[in-house]
């Protein structure tokens, strides 16, 4: 019986997307509008349960997406974005991240050096900041 049932679901789930890293990032805030909602009352509570259930039908519209390849470049896109906040924020101990005011390019610099003039290497702009 327990073979049939899971052959069923394997079968069902053939050519859909599964679940994923946005899939399953998005568990914690459902979570959390959940644990609100039931502490809450009127009107912050409706808004709560309905944000519980937007986020629950967007992840399920991901996980039994049939389009494969824009749901693998949207999770592409989020995974890019953790790991650059990640590497963003281990470095930020060691680093000051500033942002070029001609082009917007992103420039580290490291801590403690005082006033320093910071070169931009896409464009050449020259700016100074504290580090």
């Amino acid at each position: 019986m327990l073979n049939r049932f899971r052959s069923f679901i394997i079968r069902g789930m053939q050519g859909r997307n599964g679940p994923d890293s946005i899939s399953r990032s998005l568990i914690i805030p459902i979570i959390v509008a959940l644990v609100i909602g039931t502490v809450c009352r009127g009107l912050l509570k409706a808004l709560m349960l309905l944000g519980v259930w937007a986020l629950l039908f967007y992840m399920y519209f991901r996980v039994f997406s049939r389009n494969l390849s824009k749901r693998r470049a949207e999770n592409a896109r989020y995974e890019g974005k953790v790991r650059y906040l990640k590497t963003r924020i281990s470095q930020s101990r060691d680093y000051r991240f500033y942002d070029c005011p001609e082009c917007g390019t992103h420039l580290r610099v490291p801590r403690g050096v005082g006033k320093i003039t910071v070169t931009c290497r896409k464009c050449g702009n020259r700016f100074e900041r504290k580090a």
